[in-house]
């Protein structure tokens, strides 16, 4: 079945639909004394070891392909958390001990009929109703359908993502908050409360809490942010509950930070606690496991070791998202010259294009739709050429082995799908196997992106470790372990 993994979009087309918002800096504000030592501290390590001046490097697990997460540690004495890092949203929120499961919503009526309303209180984002049949099936809760677009699939492969709960009620639900890692605030000497309430809406259902403050660590490097503002989720959807990360942190700007909260690395170039204001993503490519190194995020400078030089920056079209101008693709017998708006998305699990180029690109591989998984799928032995996207004056090329993606048994998925983010929002979004393809290079500094060709795609690590069930301290040491001969 397709597992594909989106966080970040549906907070994009959330904040579509509700208009563009202004870009928020965050006030200069006297220091406390436990920020002031921790950028001295720091300034004396760097001084001590030489030339690498405040730069951090942290590494990533990739799940199958389809998700990428890290390690943060939260308070003093550190909590630690499995993170994924998303360049498509700007918050860091993680369990909060109090976490329970979403309160129930109230229960639909029978579909159809079709001259009834939409379902009441369905809490859904409103891009649900105009999505695509594809898109609605990756990003759109059954709770979220209404009767006209009920009455539209009800005959077609969609009807067999409409969960139970429209021929009974869904009582065995799970409770999203049983598995994760929970942060316990009486157990942190750093923890500062806020208090103020925050909702991230998902196509599946939401996360919402409120806002504490605490130090914030990418584990296992030593850059940590004192005074961090960060979310306490105490009601998780369903929908995370078998999404393997106990939360989100966000590497976008504060002009999508809900609650207008400064990001965390936005924060850390603001307090100085890097050198340069770039940060550096490399993603190696696992294929179908969750037993290797899955890549590096670099706080503070370029990935020399992974990365060769950069092949061009390109501006930001606007200081939101890391959205930029695509001006066309091309594979095979097929080419689209249209200008149109991108964004990179490491919080995207495949690559999202119009609806057209998504078919034109499945025909010339001779993918094929399933309806009942509601995704494009081909023969994972396909000898297809690359797909070429061109970006600035240079053309960029994503291998076969990145939007090939074993997905089970000789069973692969292709790596694009469709959806309509409406006039406002952006036409691509190029997740996982884009940056697979390039390291992606973000400047906050001159609010520009970078690519770079990545010198190596993959790592064997101790296959003694089981990603998938080890804790986070397990999978730290095991980085530890390897990283000398990464």
């Amino acid at each position: 079945m397709s597992k594909v993994v989106i966080f970040s979009l549906t907070i994009l087309l959330s904040l579509i639909a509700f208009g563009d918002g202004a870009v928020h800096k965050a006030e200069i504000v006297f220091r406390p004394p436990g920020r002031h030592q921790e950028y001295l501290k720091r300034k004396e390590v760097t001084a001590n070891g030489g030339a690498a001046f405040l730069s951090f490097k942290q590494p990533i697990v990739d799940a199958d392909d389809m998700i990428y997460f890290a390690n943060i540690t939260i308070g003093s004495p550190a909590q630690t958390f499995q993170v994924v890092l998303d360049t498509g949203s700007a918050n860091l929120w993680i369990p909060d001990s109090t976490c329970r499961p979403e309160e129930p919503t109230t229960t639909a009526p029978t579909l159809p009929p079709a001259a009834a309303a939409a379902i009441p209180d369905r809490n859904c984002p409103v891009f649900c109703d105009g999505l695509e049949d594809s898109g609605w099936r990756h990003f759109c809760s059954s709770k979220c359908i209404t009767p006209d677009h009920y009455k539209k699939i009800r005959n077609s492969g969609a009807a067999f993502y409409m969960d139970s709960w429209m021929d009974e009620a869904a009582e065995d639900e799970p409770d999203a908050c049983a598995n994760k890692h929970r942060y316990n605030s009486r157990k942190s000497d750093t923890y500062e409360k806020d208090g103020k309430p925050f909702t991230l809406s998902y196509g599946t259902g939401s996360a919402k809490g409120f806002f504490g403050i605490d130090k914030v660590c990418f584990a296992p490097s030593e850059l940590c942010i004192p005074d961090q503002t960060f979310g306490q989720a105490t009601h998780l959807a369903p929908f995370f509950a078998n999404v393997p990360v106990d939360g989100i942190l966000g590497l976008a700007f504060p002009a999508v930070s809900v609650g207008k909260v400064t990001p965390p690395f936005i924060k850390a170039v603001e307090e100085k606690l890097i050198d340069e204001p770039i940060f550096t993503v490399f993603m190696a490519h696992a294929g179908a496991t969750v037993k290797r190194t899955g890549g590096w995020f670099t706080y503070g400078g370029l990935d020399d070791e992974n990365c060769g030089d950069v092949i061009a920056w390109e501006p930001l079209s606007k200081v939101a998202f890391w959205e930029f101008k695509l001006r066309g693709v091309k594979t095979g017998d097929y080419e689209n010259d249209d200008v149109v708006d991108a964004i990179s998305d490491t919080g995207t699990s495949l690559i999202s294009a119009p609806v057209a180029v998504v078919e034109n690109l499945a025909k010339q591989f001779g993918a094929t739709f399933n309806e009942e998984m509601g995704t494009y799928f081909l023969p994972c032995d396909s000898d297809t050429p690359p797909v070429v996207l061109t970006i600035g004056e240079n053309e960029y090329s994503i291998p076969k082995e990145n939007y090939i993606i074993p997905v089970g048994e000789n069973e692969c998925e292709f790596g694009f799908f469709s959806f309509n983010a409406g006039p406002r929002g952006p036409k691509w979004i190029l997740g996982d196997p884009f940056l697979r393809s390039y390291c992606n290079i973000h400047d906050v500094g001159q609010k520009r992106i970078g690519f770079a060709a990545p010198k190596k795609t993959s790592k064997n690590i101790p296959v003694s470790i089981d990603w998938r069930n080890a804790s986070p301290e397990e999978v730290d040491s095991s980085f530890q372990e390897d990283s000398n001969e990464y």
